[in-house]
């Protein structure tokens, strides 16, 4: 396997009960991630065509003068380009903020524990010990060796526990049920054929 051309043979079935899990878990918290910032731009889009605001997001997400990452653009032109409530004082909007850098590191650095995600520990239901993922897996305190880590300098890595995806959905509804319970306007139902005929892709 190649990844940001760094070789890794490790997938071997002798060590799949550790890396499968691993993977997977780091798969969906893409995945939820992704679908996080894919929903908030298209909140964006969507306020941009029924308040008839001229700027467009993609112009305040690529503003040098912005800084964070998208998530957080984007709640900022909710509250300053759009002026309505948005629930960024929420700690649960200040973990998905710092989910951007576990995120980041998984995409492009095969998760490595850099400084920004260094910053962040300890962070609940993230561990830089592989036996913790392997105790969860198998079931037992695990005393083990763990094959490979050192092999594969993963003693860098960071990795999720099984309860991290769980609480970042969960931060996730509890920011949209705040904005929505604030801006419930939203929800009338009414949408200008402006909107109908929106492009909403990312």
């Amino acid at each position: 396997m190649t990844h940001e051309g760094k070789s890794y043979d490790f997938y071997g079935l002798e060590n799949e009960s550790y890396w499968f899990p691993i993977t997977l878990r780091n798969s969906v918290f893409v995945t939820l991630y992704g679908f996080l910032e894919h929903i908030l731009i298209k909140m964006c889009k969507i306020l941009k065509a029924t308040k008839k605001i001229t700027r467009s997001i993609k112009s305040f997400i690529d503003d040098k003068n912005n800084y964070g990452p998208t998530i957080e653009k984007a709640s900022n032109y909710i509250l300053s380009v759009v002026n309505i409530h948005f629930p960024n004082q929420l700690p649960e909007w200040t973990h998905m903020k710092n989910c951007a850098a576990l995120r980041n590191s998984i995409i492009h650095n095969f998760a490595n524990a850099n400084d920004k995600v260094n910053a962040l520990l300890p962070m609940n239901g993230v561990t830089t010990e592989i036996k913790d993922v392997a105790n969860e897996v198998l079931g037992y305190d695990y005393l083990g060796e763990i094959v490979g880590v050192s092999q594969f300098n993963f003693e860098s890595s960071f990795f999720l526990l099984s309860g991290f995806n769980k609480e970042f959905l969960s931060s996730f509804a509890k920011i949209m049920n705040d904005f929505f319970m604030v801006n419930g306007s939203l929800l009338n139902g009414k949408y200008d054929k402006e909107v109908a005929d929106f492009n909403f892709s990312v």
